[in-house]
């Protein structure tokens, strides 16, 4: 798949229909709507969707939910409500809201999880049900469903009522179905726990901890896994309470367990844990927290690159060469796999690029893959940038066409070379362009090959292929990535351990060696 040279030619053509997205009814929809897009990226996310419900054909559909997110395991179904504080005492004001912001909104995402299982031809993009979902939905024994309440209003009330934090709910786990709200028991103010213990797990953002969390897990990767260890940590007994989102997320921001991942870790002696208000505060102004933004600046290249194919594809304007046929459920597979990546993941993608598109000013053609060895964790996909030069002498051989299809073709030809050099990768996803500074705009194919069960015969045909043109020669010079999530600077004097970052980056021995040096220093 490619995109035009905007140099080249500054009107993409209009090559089928584009898809056109709702924008959400409500300014709290459309806000949620934005905040999808920055942080999921907008192949993969959708407000607004509808159910065919319609009576004997006649009338409109239904809405499904306020925002649907559709990215390769997981479905994320957002449920948004604004619901101003009730002018009443305190109790009750909370059990009105409460049943207002939650009870509703919970139905209405347990409702779309059973409508998506059950129908999920029958999901549409507008209102008139004449736009089916574009994603395909995950196969229901590989799904993982997060269900994710926005409950709005209660915000100034509750950081009055406390005197002090962001305004954002408490996590309180001993708190259950209706005990939320019902006047049968005596109500938590401001606190939300298991809405529906007995079935999949419901998460209750506010406006104030959606906006944190998402800001600082702005990827689908990190965002799902942050729901996943959150929903275990909530329902594991270890968590008496959370003094707002915020702390929650900063608990859990600089844990790392035995997998390398972040997590809710820590000495079980002290169960069940609560955690105060202070962690995110003084996770935000820790230096190394300010180092790791500042490194995570290069990995939204990595973003901008995935919109480079996203917005072609949403707009109806990814050129095809000959041969091929556009499929975005297909076509998607490539983008989808670089946005599965974390945001730590991105930042050395990006460093890649960048560091590659210098040497590709150099060279006519250039390389550069990024793969984990075998055995390593995660390292069944590889990606590689390619940049190829468009020479003068072009002009008179097919011009820029051919010039591109070459360029898929050896792209296609090294994706292939690296399946058979290496056979624990599944897949290799590449992208191939001209380097910068060109003068002639600059255009992006995307390459995706998977692994094949290859002959005899078919290995060496790819082996003669990289031959011919003169790729994946001998031993590849390998060098090891090695940086910190939360690089070392010098640090301001934190007491409390919950807040000091974990390295990420490291090997397992590793932490074990610079956690028992700073005890040792009395840290």
């Amino acid at each position: 798949m490619n995109n035009r040279p905007s140099g080249i030619d500054d009107r993409p053509e209009q090559l089928r229909e584009p898809i056109i997205k709702a924008d959400g009814v409500t300014e709290s929809e459309r806000y949620l709507a934005k905040l999808g897009e920055k942080s999921f990226l907008n192949l993969w996310s959708y407000p607004s969707p509808f159910r065919d419900q319609k009576l004997k054909g006649k009338g409109d559909g239904k809405e499904l939910c306020d925002l649907l997110v559709v990215c390769d395991r997981h479905v994320i179904i957002f449920s948004e409500k604004t619901i101003e504080w009730p002018n009443a005492a305190l109790d009750v004001a909370w059990s009105r809201w409460a049943r207002r912001a939650l009870e509703s909104s919970a139905k209405q995402v347990k409702g779309a999880e059973r409508w998506i299982a059950e129908f999920p031809d029958r999901v549409f993009l507008d209102r008139e049900c004449t736009i089916p979902f574009p994603i395909d939905f995950p196969p229901i024994d590989a799904r993982v469903v997060h269900r994710v309440l926005v409950a709005r209003g209660a915000s100034q009330a509750c950081r009055e009522y406390f005197g002090e934090g962001s305004g954002s709910l408490l996590i309180r786990p001993d708190i259950r179905d209706d005990h939320h709200w019902s006047n049968r028991v005596e109500t938590k103010p401001f606190a939300v726990g298991d809405l529906d213990p007995s079935g999949s797990f419901v998460h209750v953002f506010d406006e104030i901890a959606l906006d944190i969390v998402l800001s600082e897990l702005d990827t689908i990767r990190d965002f799902t896994d942050y729901l996943e260890k959150r929903q275990a940590f909530i329902r594991s007994g270890d968590l008496l309470e959370a003094h707002g989102e915020e702390n929650l997320l900063a608990f859990y921001a600089v844990k790392i367990n035995a997998d390398g991942d972040h997590d809710f870790v820590y000495d079980k002696k002290d169960t069940p844990v609560s955690i105060d208000r202070q962690h995110y505060k003084e996770l935000i102004r820790d230096p190394r927290y300010v180092a790791k933004k500042r490194e995570d600046e290069v990995s939204y290249l990595w973003d901008k690159l995935i919109e480079v194919f996203t917005n072609r594809m949403l707009d109806g304007t990814s050129i095809v060469l000959d041969g091929y046929e556009f499929e975005l459920r297909k076509n998607e597979l490539g983008v989808r796999y670089m946005a599965l990546q974390s945001r730590f993941a991105r930042r050395s993608h990006g460093q890649a690029v960048v560091g590659a598109l210098e040497k590709g000013k150099n060279a006519d053609r250039f390389f550069r893959t990024m793969l984990s060895p075998d055995g390593s964790k995660e390292n069944d996909t590889a990606f590689f940038i390619q940049t190829f030069k468009y020479l003068d002498w072009m002009e008179d051989k097919g011009g820029y066409e051919q010039y591109r299809r070459k360029r898929t073709e050896g792209a296609l030809i090294y994706a292939q070379g690296l399946l058979e050099r290496y056979p624990h990768l599944e897949r290799v996803v590449g992208i191939s362009r001209e380097p910068p500074a060109q003068g002639r705009g600059v255009s992006e194919d995307l390459i995706y090959a998977e692994q094949a069960e290859w002959t005899d015969e078919e290995r060496q045909s790819i082996t003669e292929a990289c031959e011919a043109i003169g790729v994946l020669q001998g031993e590849l010079r390998e060098r090891a990535w090695g940086g910190q999530e939360f690089p070392d600077v010098e640090s301001i004097i934190i007491e409390r351990p919950a807040t000091r970052p974990e390295p990420r980056g490291l090997n397992r021995r590793q932490r074990r060696a610079m956690r028992s040096k700073a005890k040792r220093k009395g840290k």
